[in-house]
């Protein structure tokens, strides 16, 4: 695990490798953001063989997108992406679920994970110098 100015993102770069038969057959790759509050965020990779709840993984407090099932360089995107994750994990804030709002277990603001997303997405556009043999 990677950690972050002054410990606010928590980086998890264990990953669980998607088999070819895994990708033949719909599995994905999510990008995560757990918001744990006090300005501190967990980012990690997650293989789903089919698309996450947005309700359930809000409850929880985790924010997802979808990247390409050959993703594989999260400490690399994480910082590409820090700053938007770091005014993201500012804007979250824990709290209880009342009458009012039984499904988010956080608030934040949207424009924030807004950005986080486009980073990840410009990330994952980048060009990449060609494999060498």
């Amino acid at each position: 695990m990677v950690q972050t100015a002054a410990m606010t993102l928590q980086i998890e770069e264990a990953q669980t490798p998607l088999t070819s038969a895994q990708m033949l057959t719909g599995w994905r790759r999510e990008f995560c953001v757990e918001l744990l509050g006090e300005a501190r965020a967990r980012i990690f990779l997650r293989a789903v063989e089919s698309p996450s709840r947005k309700a359930a993984e809000l409850h929880r407090g985790v924010l997802f997108h979808e990247v390409s099932s050959a993703f594989a360089d999260l400490p690399g995107c994480a910082a590409a992406a820090r700053e938007p994750l770091e005014l993201l994990a500012s804007t979250a804030t824990r709290q209880q679920p009342s009458k009012d709002n039984l499904f988010a277990a956080v608030t934040y603001d949207r424009s924030a994970w807004e950005s986080v997303v486009s980073a990840v997405d410009r990330w994952q556009r980048r060009p990449r110098p060609p494999a060498s043999r």
